[in-house]
């Protein structure tokens, strides 16, 4: 790298620029969808930190980390049959 000494030169390597349109659209780097597989139609989300926004494609990973959210006994036929009986019971409650 060639500074002349006017200039201040910094190389951040893991950073890439976008601008935001008058329509409130970003361009995500080529680089960035290349790695994370964002490829045109896939949906993103914007999570809120503290540190800033995070954006992140829903892509398999994205689902695969709610595994584990909703506890179950572990018999999901079991516990439909049994959601299915209360929602009759309080059915016929209204009648």
């Amino acid at each position: 790298m060639v500074c002349k000494t006017y200039y201040i030169c910094i190389t951040i390597s893991n950073m890439e620029t976008s601008v935001l349109t008058v329509k409130g659209q970003l361009l995500i780097p080529k680089r960035i969808r290349n790695k994370y597989g964002i490829k045109s139609g896939v949906k993103v989300i914007f999570e809120d930190t503290d540190n800033g926004v995070v954006i992140r494609p829903m892509n398999e990973n994205y689902f695969k980390s709610f595994r584990g959210v909703l506890k179950t006994t572990g018999n999901l036929k079991e516990e439909t049959k049994e959601m299915k009986a209360e929602e009759k019971k309080l059915d016929e409650r209204k009648l």
